[in-house]
């Protein structure tokens, strides 16, 4: 009783032990998250910050340029006179005044909005002679206001920030005349954003990316854009020849996923209102990098975790071993000082002590039969859910004929475990019936069982069986433990395949003079050496906690000992790719055994 308490008492010490070390994990993986993101989002606000003024003072740089310029004399004859030798002179004036401040074109336009002179006038994309009544800047100029726009260049098709101001006459000042236009490239800046290699994208007032690090973001848009704005953009021939994709879409948590859902990324993202014509300049902060660190912060942590609790067994064993050596003293020296007694007393402890294994035996016994049973009994259990499941439905939808066959599989399977529970004698002693049983109709049967499986795993089945009229193929053994041996080597063939991309399964069944070879191929990643060694041992599995006992092999190999055959696992040539082939080997009766009913016919 004391043993039981003290045994009890570890347990939920272990148990306590657990729970603190996963909640303690779990609170380093939140709280280094929420820091590397909490930081990654305070430096993604002074990056916006330092952009932000950057944008701006390349914007003001020109913004008094078209108002200054408009107001010089010959600017102002060029409109009022008709001399081509004028439009000359202004045409070298605005080169000598673009090179002078760094803007890509300076030009002139009448009311109109047909371009006079240039300072591109020498290139042959020159603006001379064409009309940009439709642009915003140009309407806004010849209402007497300073315009701005950002927009792709419809000559050059050069995209550029336009900023323009209205040119009134020289007798009437105010009378407008024309309108003055200074583009301003701004590539340079994006080219300084994406040689910083940081993800940074400026937006216009309908959500279009107009500048980015990222040439493929450009000219794409966040959100929806709506047929009003469409149809204003279109009409103003600003993003020509760019259909305006989505970049992206928003998730649940806030972050911005661009891509597609399998090969995208994901960020978080910070914006900052800009003063010019709505835009919003965007920083983001890649998602991944953060979870990198909360998972390399959990990995430390299980690290400390470990070297704690291997301290803390090693510090236990050394009290052990303490407390073992001074027993093993005082025994010493009560067995010198009083041998004759002791030899009466250690007769009486050896016959407890034997007693005491005998019961340790039978409980180890019961518990390596019970867990065998366990194991067992879920196979059926799982083919009566979903045949029972399936039964459901097509009850619903009135197919009774088709719902009848279910519910009666669902009594073969009920037959199958009270099967089972009678063979218990199989996890007892060797032996058991052994008549003639078609292994091809096992199979069946047993790839119907798992059939939804298999549909939910899409494998690609390949089935390599005798022709027609070599069939059935008989063999020595009964209908329930063969049901056992191929169930469990199909389960363990689905789950080394359940984090493959092209699962592919391939099952062979050969006749070779008095033997019948049944082998199980999958493409999965294999089987590691030191597992080879312990892959039929009981308990022994590679799965997760809670996949399985490890008795699935085991039980196999049991089967195939008690009818007289053989089993072999290895991995497949690598000429031939990867995966696991099992090989089971069996006495067959091809030409001895007679044709006898199975349990599906005796019960139809």
């Amino acid at each position: 009783m004391k043993e039981a308490c003290h045994r009890g008492l570890q347990r939920g010490l272990m148990g306590g032990l657990a729970a603190l070390i996963v909640a303690s994990l779990w609170w380093v993986w939140h709280w280094q998250l929420t820091s590397e993101t909490r930081e990654a989002l305070s430096h993604a606000e002074s990056r916006l910050a330092l952009y932000s003024s950057s944008l701006e003072g390349a914007l003001q740089r020109f913004t008094y340029l078209p108002g200054l310029m408009a107001r010089q004399p010959l600017v102002r004859n060029a409109l009022e006179g008709d001399g081509a030798s004028l439009e000359e002179r202004v045409n070298v004036h605005l080169a000598r005044v673009a090179e002078r401040s760094g803007a890509e074109a300076i030009y002139l336009m009448d009311t109109r909005g047909e371009t006079l002179a240039a300072s591109n006038y020498d290139s042959p994309q020159n603006f001379i002679g064409h009309r940009y009544h439709y642009r915003p800047y140009f309407i806004e100029a010849m209402r007497g206001r300073q315009g701005e726009f950002f927009a792709v260049g419809s000559t050059t098709g050069r995209p550029g920030y336009f900023v323009s101001a209205p040119v009134y006459a020289s007798d009437d000042a105010r009378r407008i005349v024309g309108a003055l236009a200074v583009k301003v490239s701004l590539e340079s800046l994006q080219e300084d954003w994406r040689q910083a290699d940081e993800k940074v994208f400026l937006t216009d007032a309908n959500g279009i990316v107009i500048l980015s690090s990222r040439p493929a973001w450009r000219f794409r848009r966040l959100g929806s854009l709506d047929s009003g704005a469409l149809a204003t953009i279109r009409s103003q021939r600003q993003f020509i020849g760019n259909p305006l994709a989505p970049l992206g879409h928003r998730l649940a948590d806030g972050s911005l996923l661009i891509g597609s859902a399998g090969i995208g990324e994901r960020f978080f993202t910070q914006a900052n209102p800009q003063g010019t014509l709505g835009w919003t300049m965007h920083y983001l902060v890649p998602v991944r990098p953060l979870y990198v660190s909360a998972r390399n912060a959990v990995l430390a942590g299980i690290a400390v975790w470990m070297t704690l609790v291997l301290l803390g067994l090693w510090l236990r064993e050394r009290q052990q071993r303490l407390r073992l050596r001074l027993r093993e003293a005082s025994i010493m020296r009560e067995a010198n000082e009083r041998l004759e007694t002791r030899v009466a007393e250690r007769t009486r402890e050896l016959e407890s002590a034997q007693a005491e294994l005998v019961q340790a035996g039978k409980l180890a016994a019961l518990g390596t039969m019970a867990a065998g049973i366990a194991h067992e009994l879920n196979q059926p259990l799982a083919g009566i859910r979903t045949y029972a499941a399936s039964g459901a439905r097509l009850l619903e939808r009135g197919r009774q004929e088709a719902a009848a066959d279910n519910f009666q599989r669902i009594q073969t399977l009920s037959d199958r475990l009270a099967t089972l529970i009678r063979q218990l004698k199989l996890f007892a002693r060797k032996g058991g019936a052994r008549e003639p049983v078609d292994l091809l109709a096992r199979l069946d049967f047993v790839l119907e069982l798992l059939g939804d499986r298999l549909s939910r795993q899409n494998i690609a089945l390949h089935l390599d069986l005798p022709s027609e009229e070599a069939r059935p193929v008989w063999v020595a053994g009964d209908d329930i433990r063969l049901e056992q041996l191929l169930t469990n080597l199909l389960r363990n063939a689905l789950d080394a395949l359940r984090e493959v991309a092209s699962p592919s399964l391939e099952i062979r069944v050969a006749v070779h003079d008095e033997t019948v070879v049944l082998t199980v191929i999958d493409n999965g990643p294999g089987i590691d050496a030191q597992t080879l060694k312990h892959l039929f041992d009981p308990f022994y599995t590679t799965k997760r906690v809670g996949d399985g006992l490890g008795l699935g092999l085991f039980i196999s190999y049991g089967i195939v000992q008690d009818l007289g055959g053989r089993i072999h696992a290895d991995n497949r040539p690598a000429s031939q790719g990867s995966g696991a082939c099992f090989r089971v080997e069996l006495p067959g009766l091809q030409g001895k055994a007679r044709v006898r009913p199975t349990r599906e016919e005796t019960q139809t």
